[in-house]
């Protein structure tokens, strides 16, 4: 018993280190999903679907002595040239004239809305990773 009971403890004291690379996978599919979410809202006004475009996602992995981290970030891209676009897409401003006409420019929230429609997915992911990490421990 006594045996068992290190092992196991062994064992789960590896599996830390041992989700990284399934919880990488995890955050490059939600990020994933949030980023087609977004660019399909984006896309379907006509005045906005060269932003569509420049909606992007970058993943950081940082590892030191204190622990490791991963950052995803889902937004535009503004170095493509309709990324500088983005912020007024989705957080509005006042009017501007396009075309000669006068537009609204109020706020769409379509990375926000896209981040929460993809919320319930994203906790399954992560438990998922969870899981496959232990299963490949032989938990």
């Amino acid at each position: 018993m006594a045996d068992d009971l290190t092992s196991l403890a062994r064992d789960l004291g590896d599996a830390p280190r041992n989700v990284g690379p399934f919880l990488r996978k995890a955050l490059q599919v939600a990020a994933g999903r949030v980023k087609k979410d977004a660019a399909k809202s984006v896309g379907n006004s006509e005045l906005w679907k060269g932003a569509a475009g420049s909606i992007d996602y970058d993943l950081e992995a940082q590892a030191g002595e204190a622990g490791s981290s991963l950052t995803v970030e889902v937004g535009y891209n503004k170095q493509k040239a309709a990324g500088a676009l983005g912020n007024l897409r989705e957080f509005g401003a006042p009017e501007a004239t396009y075309g000669g006409k006068r537009v609204p420019l109020a706020p769409h929230n379509d990375l926000a809305n896209a981040l929460e429609a993809n919320a319930d997915d994203f906790e399954q992911g992560i438990d998922r990773a969870v899981d496959d990490a232990l299963k490949e421990l032989g938990l």
